[in-house]
């Protein structure tokens, strides 16, 4: 994987082990100069990672989730304490381009999707929250405003495998939140 192949912000990786982790942004090492990419794991702490290019290619496999097979790459977000030159502006004009060739046929998706500033915030707000209960509320909450793609990433990052109709996913998220909520439950009276 050389620089232009790197990976794009808000693409989805899965480590050798199996750990999934979505790429935040790739910056340059003020230090060394090779390109490092910033990303996120998806469970867990949900930390931020840097790691060389090179070891990235060779830890990681992008993850094509079904609904982005659809649309064009992930918008390009940027991390805190970006420098300038850590996206190339060739993969911006790139990311650019392929978004206005899909505004131009996005009439596919039975719900429409909100503005892109809009787009990730319910899915953010989930990942933030700490404790399964607090995230299962969230969605009880949030049930009727979610999109298919918030649905879907969700289920992702619960590790739950693809059930079909997002209604089936929902369902199976709040099933693994509510076996998580237990679990907490369960150990945090042993500890006491």
């Amino acid at each position: 994987m050389n620089k232009k192949e790197s990976p794009l912000p808000g693409a989805f990786y899965r480590q050798e082990e199996g750990s999934l982790y979505q790429v935040r942004c790739v910056a340059d090492d003020a230090a060394g100069g090779e390109a490092l990419v910033i990303c996120q794991k998806l469970s867990a702490d949900f930390g931020l990672l840097a790691y060389r290019l090179s070891q990235f290619a060779a830890r990681f496999s992008e993850v094509t989730l079904p609904e982005e097979k659809e649309t064009a790459a992930p918008e390009a977000t940027a991390c805190t304490g970006d420098t300038p030159g850590g996206i190339s502006e060739e993969q911006k004009q790139s990311a650019e381009q392929e978004q206005e060739s899909e505004a131009k046929t996005e009439t596919r998706h039975s719900i429409p999707e909100p503005a892109p500033e809009e787009r990730d915030r319910r899915f953010l707000h989930f990942l933030e929250l700490q404790s399964p209960r607090e995230r299962r509320i969230y969605l009880e909450e949030e049930r009727d405003n979610l999109t298919e793609r918030d649905i879907l990433r969700i289920a992702t990052t619960l590790e739950i495998e693809d059930s079909g109709e997002p209604e089936d996913q929902l369902r199976n998220a709040f099933a693994a939140l509510r076996v998580q909520e237990r679990y907490e439950k369960e150990r945090g009276d042993r500890h006491v």
